[in-house]
């Protein structure tokens, strides 16, 4: 099949007619192949970037056929320029530099965000496509092959960077072999007609034919086996940040109570800024080995069978420090830069946070009725239930506390009761989550320092030691309540609360802080309340002696 008609390109006369009519249609044909690659970032951006990079290799392509001048030069013309605009967009100057920038966009999240760093490689390889073709396109020989070529290695680039997700029924396929044959069929028309090149075209009936074929395979394509992904061949970059944990910060946001910390636009969830899981009986801690959102490795605990999704944006005002509020385990960040833990899903800005910075995070988040929960079970994760050197005097409290709940999520309820029950909040009570500041917290007697009041620290940690104390998998969660519906998120809102992981239906929060009444505000559990609070039969043996247990006045039911 002939490309084009003997063309005068080495003069450097203007295309004729035919050539211009294959510009334009090898340009559709790249375009589309370009707005499929596209569909592996966010948003609209990415089409109009890879569009423009076509038209604006052609324009160099013809800029220099105009100048006569010759093919090499005008490849490393427009290379040396893609290198520039390279080097101002990402900092990256060397070969070694860019190809960083591959693996770099194979870990993102998907779609990945339309940052330069990351569309730097969709974009080269647009510009290299489009180079190629456009010279073959003016140059002699069989051209329209090549087009054909360059929009199927686009189609190939997007179905790899989406693991065949972005055309799942194929229509952009089939797009594209129409315009194909529309190029061969037509444009190659009046070539055709010329008895001395007849020998070196393909019968139209055998194209036509071939064409189908093409059609019916790529419509069969969808329903195969999964497709390659190849992530898999990428060894994600994980980074080890010991980032300090803000727990200690809930007493000094609490000083400051009317400062923004930032502003929030999406539904009236709270926010989560990081999950501590690691507790040495000093601190709790926070995960610190970090890797790219769309590359982690699943969670040690797989997230319950009722997720709902959540989708923010955030403005960030006087919030300091690397964590990134999130309203759940995030599944897109629109900042290229941030990682994440795998297991907790708390998001982590290395370079750390300044005022303005604006980010969408969409997140699921683990909900389950209380109806859910009463016989649920709960995995015996020694992560979760990690506790060094646990003081008699809590392991004692909690075996007491639990004593006559049947199932897990009654212990819990337990828990949260018997916390909050007889103690109050203070913002300057003193800090610190260790066993000796919870013992305070828990058993001194009225007057101490510490003694039945504290912060959301001592509140959250309390029940979570508790908790793991009689076996039930439990972490930190340092967050945000946003008390006003205007979207501002201010000092007052910092708080913290402790979550209990059950089976099938992930993490669960509980709030054992006093003035909440988050413990009556379901059927389920004021029955558990109230059944708790009955006095039962004194043991036949007596019991170890330890800290008196709070008494809980029962809970009245609700008889509407």
């Amino acid at each position: 099949m002939s490309g084009s008609e003997p063309s005068n390109t080495a003069s450097g006369s203007q295309p004729s007619n035919t050539s211009v009519l294959r510009l334009g249609w090898s340009f559709a044909l790249l375009a589309v192949g370009a707005s499929q690659l596209a569909t592996a970032w966010a948003g609209v951006l990415p089409v109009a970037v890879f569009v423009a990079a076509i038209a604006v290799t052609y324009g160099l392509v013809l800029a220099a056929r105009a100048a006569r001048m010759p093919a090499g030069f005008t490849v490393i013309g427009v290379l040396v320029l893609a290198a520039g605009g390279t080097y101002l967009l990402t900092g990256a100057a060397t070969l070694d530099a860019v190809t960083d920038l591959i693996p770099r966009l194979l870990t993102a999240v998907r779609p990945a965000p339309p940052v330069a760093a990351l569309l730097v490689p969709g974009a080269l390889l647009v510009v290299v496509v489009a180079l190629v073709v456009a010279l073959s396109v003016l140059s002699r020989g069989r051209a329209l092959f090549v087009p054909a070529a360059g929009a199927a290695v686009l189609y190939l680039a997007a179905a790899l960077l989406t693991a065949g997700q972005a055309d799942p029924h194929g229509l952009v396929a089939l797009a594209m072999v129409a315009l194909t044959g529309f190029g061969w069929l037509v444009l190659d028309r009046a070539a055709r007609t010329q008895r001395a090149r007849a020998s070196a075209l393909v019968p139209p009936g055998v194209l036509v034919g071939a064409l189908a074929g093409l059609a019916v395979l790529v419509g069969l394509l969808p329903s195969s086996a999964a497709p390659f992904e190849p992530r898999t061949l990428i060894s994600p970059p994980v980074e080890d940040l010991p980032v300090a944990s803000p727990l200690p910060q809930l007493s000094s946001w609490a000083s400051a109570g009317d400062t923004e910390l930032f502003r929030v636009r999406g539904p009236d969830v709270p926010l989560r800024l990081v999950a501590l899981s690691e507790y040495t009986g000093a601190t709790w801690r926070a995960g610190t080995v970090y890797g790219p959102l769309g590359a982690v490795a699943p969670p040690e605990l797989p997230a319950g069978i009722r997720p709902v999704s959540a989708t923010v944006e955030v403005t960030v005002g006087a919030l300091a420090g690397p964590w990134l509020p999130a309203a759940g385990r995030p599944t897109y960040v629109s900042t290229a830069d941030a990682v994440v833990d795998a297991d907790s899903g708390s998001l982590v800005l290395p370079a750390g946070l300044r005022p303005g910075l604006q980010y969408e995070v969409r997140s699921t988040v683990d909900t389950a009725e209380d109806r859910d929960l009463l016989g649920a079970a709960v995995p015996g994760t020694r992560r979760y239930l990690a506790l060094p050197q646990l003081p008699f005097s809590l392991a004692e409290y909690a075996r007491r506390t639990v004593a006559n709940a049947r199932t897990p999520f009654e212990q819990a309820v337990a828990i949260e009761e018997v916390v909050r029950t007889n103690r109050r909040t203070d913002a300057e009570a003193p800090v610190g989550s260790s066993y000796a500041r919870l013992e305070t917290f828990l058993f001194a007697p009225p007057g101490t320092p510490g003694a039945a009041e504290g912060t959301a620290e001592q509140f959250a940690s309390a029940f979570a030691v508790l908790a793991r104390a009689v076996g039930l998998p439990s972490r930190i969660v340092v967050g945000f309540r946003p008390s006003t519906p205007d979207g501002v998120v201010r000092g007052s809102d910092a708080t913290a609360w402790p979550e209990v992981y059950f089976t099938g239906w992930g993490w669960i929060p509980f709030d054992p802080i006093p003035g909440t009444n988050s413990g009556a505000d379901s059927t389920s559990r004021r029955e558990v309340i109230n059944r708790l609070a009955t006095p039962t039969p004194t043991p036949s043996t007596p019991a170890p002696t330890g800290p008196p247990l709070p008494t809980a006045a029962p809970v009245p039911t609700d008889t509407a």
